[in-house]
């Protein structure tokens, strides 16, 4: 057995070392982290072990993400407060005369958490007995309780997930559609519905089946010249207008491993958001093999990914497992390991700069952000009320009067989200987000009253107040279990999601203000707050493109903005580059259509043909990224009209600037930090756009986990662990 490396990612390091970093990486041409967190796969523990956790599942659940993970001898569970930095509690669940707990996932319910895994009778050999069982508890570090079988016959790899259309949905994989098949014989990801947490519908659909060679699990598998595909691990995701499903094909210890997607179009109507009844479609680059994510020099076995927010409640990342490619394959031994890489939405799709073995920007705080471990931080102004910490790392409200506090800069673009429950008294209960405060006669609230069973938004202008009833009901929500409550507001508009499903939307006054908490007279409780300054503008969202980028020239909306007539039009961003992330989206109408994108002396020419990036005439190079051991198919992407299409993210911190395009990177100083992006559209057209900040605000309390350097260990050799067996 080869000794582990014993490695520390810095996450804070001293301002005169990390502009050092920042400035040796510009002038070398590499791609390194330019805010002041960052990390190196994989993940370290607080122990210093390299801790295996095979398809990990991860849940964030108020100030904490809970990882749970596959084990021959049960369900393994570990916590980080910021997705970088990982602690053990070893299992959460195990049981007697079983073995193989494979791939486990969690939902909270009413404040149950819901567990759903596969595992066999520990005298059999044969993995095709693996039954899904759901087992529960109060607390997410277990221990979990069985409560019932899902299935009879072979099923694995379950996520069980609300629908906008508030109905309970399982997505799984098994044998039954495919496995008889002559063609593509094998394992394919299925749905059904749940009639209740622990009982199916029993009308499973296919949504993900075998189609191409790269998801071949074995050769003549069985003897009879039938080469079997495995298409399982599927997670649902939504962004946008689009829903997503990744998955993961073939073999672990295969060369080609991969993780895969699926998308469909959401319909406006939430209500009308059936997953299982959407149009599927496995998302290919034309016919061409296009895997996600698939393995580099450095890492092999990448797949069996989650889908997460990190902690400012916007980005989106995934976690997935692997190995470090220079380890021999040690079979009868567990040697897959957490990974993290950011998700990226790109031409419609899915992009990510994963997997990645050196120092990447660590996951972002919110622009506030506070655990309320000591009470409300500095940074809060206290309107009205009170309120006390709690011993659980919560802000209790005074019941005795109106709390009403806030904190941050005032904006008319922010998402807040915030954890949040209340005791329903005969008094009824009402507490709910300020969206928008200026003064005590100008603000905003989303208000959850349940003694109403409702929710209202309340705009207050010139102290004259209005009430609109945005939504009866709460679809069965117990308001004093705790639920994650979002308020996105865009300018004068704001839409309400609980739980990540989409409950409501409204129009408010369109002036700026702080953001904040309230109750009414009611001991409402709040955990994990954040509030992230951000926009995202698309389809018809792009009307408020007038509010962000100023024009020099006349502008249509019609599938994007563009020119109104064949002049060239450019748009001067509102906001400085630094201390920002823009992601821009941009379709070519014929081949002879140019996007120029400039910033400072930097000129990024977009067309049909390619991208180049240049600074006084002279062409910079970029890195690629992801590296990858295989080719692929680097053919222009087109949208359902045929147009070309490509996706431009751009950032700066510190005064340096980095640019990506599918596959590609820059990383170049900025003369200045008041530079603005300005975007040159002819014969093309700006199709989505979204800008959000990547500094957090001083003077607001956060788990004391949170950004602490922690020693780790690589994976660099495999842990002492038996192996779960190949499945499918």
């Amino acid at each position: 057995m080869m000794t582990a490396t014993t490695i520390t990612p810095a996450v804070r390091v001293a301002e005169s070392d990390f502009a050092r970093e920042v400035e040796a990486g510009s002038a070398s041409g590499a791609i390194t982290p330019i805010t002041e967190r960052f990390y190196v796969n994989p993940v370290p523990y607080a122990d210093g072990k390299a801790h295996t956790a095979p398809d990990p599942f991860v849940l964030r659940y108020r100030d904490l993400y809970y990882c749970y993970a596959t084990d021959e001898h049960g369900i393994l569970v570990s916590t980080s407060s910021d997705l970088v930095h990982w602690a053990s509690h070893g299992f959460c669940y195990t049981e007697s005369g079983r073995r193989n707990f494979w791939a486990p996932s969690v939902i909270l319910i009413n404040g149950v958490f819901h567990m759903y895994f596969s595992n066999m009778p520990a005298d059999e050999t044969d993995t095709h007995t693996e039954i899904m069982r759901v087992a529960v508890s109060a607390d997410p570090l277990g221990p979990f309780e069985k409560k019932a079988e899902l299935f009879d016959t072979f099923a694995i790899d379950s996520q069980v997930v609300y629908g906008d259309d508030g109905h309970l949905y399982l997505l799984y994989a098994d044998n039954q559609v495919t496995g008889l098949s002559d063609d593509r014989p094998g394992t394919s990801v299925m749905i059904d519905r749940m009639a209740t947490p622990f009982r199916r519908e029993g009308r499973p659909r296919p949504l993900i089946v075998p189609t191409m060679d790269e998801e071949i699990f074995a050769r003549n598998r069985f003897g009879d010249g039938r080469d079997w595909h495995t298409v399982e691990g599927a997670t649902y995701f939504t962004y946008r207008d689009r829903a997503f499903i990744t998955y993961s094909a073939n073999a672990y210890e295969h060369e080609d491993y991969f993780v895969g997607y699926s998308a469909a179009t959401l319909p406006d109507d939430p209500a009308d958001a059936h997953i299982d009844t959407l149009d599927w479609v496995k998302q290919l680059n034309g016919s061409s093999f296009d895997p996600l994510l698939i393995r580099s020099p450095q890492v092999e076995g990448t797949g069996h990914n989650s889908i997460v927010k990190a902690p400012n409640a916007i980005d989106d990342w995934i976690v997935y497992h692997g190995r470090n490619a220079a380890d021999e394959l040690y079979v009868g031994t567990e040697q897959r390991v957490m990974r993290i890489d950011p998700l990226y939405y790109a031409e419609g799709g899915l992009d990510t700069i994963g997997p990645t073995a050196d120092a990447q920007d660590a996951p972002l705080a919110g622009t506030v952000h506070d655990d309320f471990v000591v009470g409300l931080g500095s940074g809060w102004t206290v309107v009205s009320g009170g309120a006390h910490p709690a011993d659980d790392a919560a802000l209790v409200a005074d019941d005795a009067d109106a709390f009403i506090a806030v904190a941050g800069a005032a904006s008319a673009t922010q998402v807040v989200d915030v954890w949040a429950k209340a005791p329903v008294t005969p008094l009824g209960a009402r507490f709910g987000i300020v969206a928008r405060y200026e003064d005590e006669q100008n603000l905003t609230k989303v208000e959850i009253d349940a003694g109403r069973n409702l929710i209202a938004v309340i705009d207050v202008i010139g102290d004259v107040a209005s009430e609109r009833v945005v939504r009866s009901g709460f679809d069965g929500l117990d308001l004093t279990a705790w639920h994650e409550y979002r308020v996105e507001r865009r300018y004068c508009r704001l839409d309400v999601s609980i739980d990540g499903r989409r409950f409501a939307s409204c129009t408010i006054s369109d002036a700026p203000g702080r953001t904040g908490l309230f109750a009414l007279r009611t001991a409402a409780s709040f955990s994990a707050y954040a509030a992230t300054e951000h926009v995202n503008l698309w389809d018809a969202r792009l009307r408020d493109l007038g509010r962000e980028v100023q024009a020099d020239g006349r502008l249509v909306i019609e599938d994007g903005v563009r020119p109104r007539g064949v002049k060239p039009v450019t748009l001067t961003a509102d906001a400085s580059l630094e201390g920002n992330r823009y992601v821009l989206d941009f379709a070519s109408h014929t081949d002879r259509g140019q996007t120029l994108l400039a910033v400072g002396d930097y000129r990024m020419s977009i067309t049909s043909g390619g991208v180049s990036l240049m600074r006084d005439g002279e062409t910079l190079e970029p890195i690629d990224l992801p590296v990858r051991l295989r080719e692929f198919d680097d053919r222009i992407r087109r949208d359902r009209f045929g147009r070309a299409v490509l996706t431009v993210r751009i950032e700066a911190l510190h005064g340096v600037m980095r640019l990506h395009v599918r596959g590609r990177s820059w990383q170049v100083p900025l003369a200045s930090v008041d530079e603005r992006i300005r975007v040159t559209l002819d014969r093309t057209s700006l199709t989505g756009y979204a800008r959000t900040s990547l500094v957090s605000a001083e003077g607001f309390a956060e788990n004391p986990n949170r950004g602490s350097s922690v020693s780790g260990a690589s994976s660099s050799s495999p842990a002492e662990r038996s192996v779960t067996p190949s499945r499918s």
